[in-house]
């Protein structure tokens, strides 16, 4: 058992880590390869108001499922696709994407980085005192680890799947401007995401 949990340790603690960091410098070097196009006349971003190089921010939005629960329950029992209730299109330049795309990777990277941080060092360091060897803390850290690197995946998959590297980026930049003015009573999803929708 103990050598179990010692690899179990060591995957998540090491091997996640690494993958994450290795697919997060290679969605960044999709990301900053990146070019839009000049926008048109007057056309300027939809977050930062300037006229920069960019594209066509899209998304669709349905009537709200409820929260992650409900809609997991909702999509296993029911799995009859959504109906559209509507979809923007938007402009978004290439900054504002990019500092979306950068700002999810930093956020990934921070949710893996403390668990290997708690087993390499902070246990050895304080070994003695059981308060840091908690079961409850490492399962906290071993959950946060495996989100970051499930968000760090994401991004990279959506960098690869996506029109362009920084599609899905406008998209999730669009959602977040719009959803201000649309309010929170509709589920928003970007072209990425939109699979099960129908029109």
């Amino acid at each position: 058992m103990d050598l179990i949990l010692t690899i179990v340790r060591v995957i998540i603690a090491i091997v996640v880590p690494a993958a994450t960091l290795v697919l997060a410098i290679l969605t960044l070097s999709r990301v900053r390869r990146a070019a839009g196009v000049a926008p048109e006349e007057g056309q300027v971003c939809l977050r930062c108001g300037q006229s920069r190089p960019g594209g066509e921010a899209q998304f669709h939005y349905t009537e709200s499922v409820g929260n992650a629960r409900e809609r997991a329950v909702s999509q296993q029992l029911n799995p009859a696709e959504t109906p559209i209730l509507g979809a923007e299109a938007h402009y978004v330049c290439d900054q504002c994407a990019r500092r979306f795309a950068w700002n999810e990777i930093v956020q990934g990277l921070l949710l893996v980085a403390p668990y290997p941080l708690y087993l390499y060092v902070i246990i050895p360091l304080f070994a003695e005192g059981a308060i840091f060897a908690n079961f409850l803390i490492e399962t906290l850290l071993v959950v946060l680890s495996i989100a970051g690197a499930v968000t760090v995946f994401d991004l990279y998959r959506a960098s690869l799947n996506g029109e362009e590297p920084l599609a899905d980026a406008r998209d999730h930049v669009a959602i977040n401007e719009r959803r201000q003015a649309l309010g929170k009573k509709f589920s928003y999803y970007t072209r990425f995401g939109a699979s099960h929708l129908r029109g």
